[in-house]
């Protein structure tokens, strides 16, 4: 077993990191199975602190030495809000927790990752194809937050590291998804959501530019070299894939509505085009690469095959290469974009509140279909 040299400032009794997640979907289970397995496969050193009261998460805890099954009934709070609780009562137990969301499978070197942060910086994922400079200070204001500074790009919230030094931000930002407006809003629907109000994610990026949390120092964990964000045809995107064609992330997110484990039955293309083509890309996509060592344990399922003849021509022309074998839709759905006219930007670049919020709810309504 490599060794974590993260390790040597262990106190005692304390581990230095854990990795912490939440799940109340029975659908999703299969996510937080391979979440499990492939954190056991490759940082077996790390322990997984899985908040869940379902039998299948405990049937799973049982199997697995390394995850551990905490109750939920003390978090007092449910679904998508509840990551600022949960890695509060992370920190209970670890120096640092580092969230994970349960549709995420780690497909290298996670370990290696984690001992290369920053020690003091609270680290989030890179958003999904969504850099513009001034998205992070236009939710702040929205929130009647005094803004002292800006981000390079927006926050994702699939992966969040932490430590104990941070709890006033944990504390912060559990507090505001408690806001009646922000409750109230999570009962919209996505694209009709005012920016700051989206999602947890959009709550934090206005905490860290807030005079209050100003001070401290905001390190990604940035799309293609250290992680892929996948979702639909180009969300690898084409230039994060000619990046990756020799190297391999620390982990993959499957974003948006459509996961893996919903294909048990291939679509029918002349029906939902839609649902057709996110299947062919899940075919060929990392998440399904990354998943394929752990389809015995889950009693092979369907969905973890290629059934689809386009996905076996494109997977086959590019001599099995992960990076490779989607490139042909992922270049087909750029250039697309490109013609409606509404590419995704891929560079900062300043833009006002009006124009952020019409890209965001244009992405989000993507990832949301």
């Amino acid at each position: 077993m490599m060794a974590f040299s993260a390790l040597s400032a262990e106190r005692e009794g304390v581990p230095p990191v854990v990795v912490c997640t939440y799940e109340d979907r029975e659908s999703a289970l299969p996510g937080l199975a391979l979440l499990a397995r492939s954190i056991a496969n490759h940082a077996p050193h790390l322990r997984l602190l899985c908040f869940s009261s379902l039998a299948g998460a405990k049937a799973l805890s049982d199997e697995l030495p390394g995850m551990e099954l905490r109750p939920v009934e003390d978090l007092g709070v449910s679904g998508w809000s509840v990551k600022p609780t949960v890695l509060l009562h992370a920190l209970e137990e670890s120096d640092s927790a580092l969230w994970l969301d349960t549709d995420v499978v780690v497909s290298g070197g996670l370990g290696k990752l984690l001992d290369a942060l920053p020690a003091g910086a609270v680290v989030v994922g890179e958003e999904y194809r969504y850099r513009q400079l001034g998205g992070c200070s236009a939710r702040a204001r929205a929130w009647g937050l005094t803004v002292s500074r800006e981000l390079d790009c927006m926050t994702n919230s699939g992966s969040v590291r932490v430590t104990k030094a941070h709890r006033p931000l944990l504390e912060r930002w559990q507090a505001l998804l408690a806001d009646p407006r922000f409750v109230a809003a999570q009962q919209m629907p996505i694209a009709t959501r005012p920016t700051h109000l989206l999602g947890d994610q959009d709550v934090l990026a206005a905490l860290l530019v807030s005079t209050e949390f100003a001070d401290l120092p905001v390190h990604y964990i940035r799309n293609g070299p250290e992680m892929v964000q996948h979702c639909g045809a180009n969300g690898y995107h084409v230039i994060d894939r000619l990046r990756m064609i020799f190297r391999r992330p620390a982990f993959v997110h499957m974003l948006g509505r459509y996961k893996p484990w919903s294909f048990d039955v291939p679509p029918d293309p002349l029906r939902s085009k839609a649902d057709y083509l996110h299947f062919v890309c899940f075919e060929l996509s990392p998440f399904h690469a990354a998943a394929q060592p752990y389809a015995a344990a889950l009693g092979n399922p369907t969905w973890l095959q290629r059934r689809s003849r386009l996905a076996r021509v494109l997977n086959a022309m590019a001599l099995g290469n992960v990076a490779l074998r989607g490139l042909p839709l992922a270049l087909a759905a750029w250039a697309a974009e490109w013609k409606r006219g509404s590419p995704p930007p891929l560079s900062c670049a300043t833009e006002p509140l009006a124009s952020l919020q019409r890209q965001e709810m244009s992405l989000r309504s993507r990832v949301a279909e």
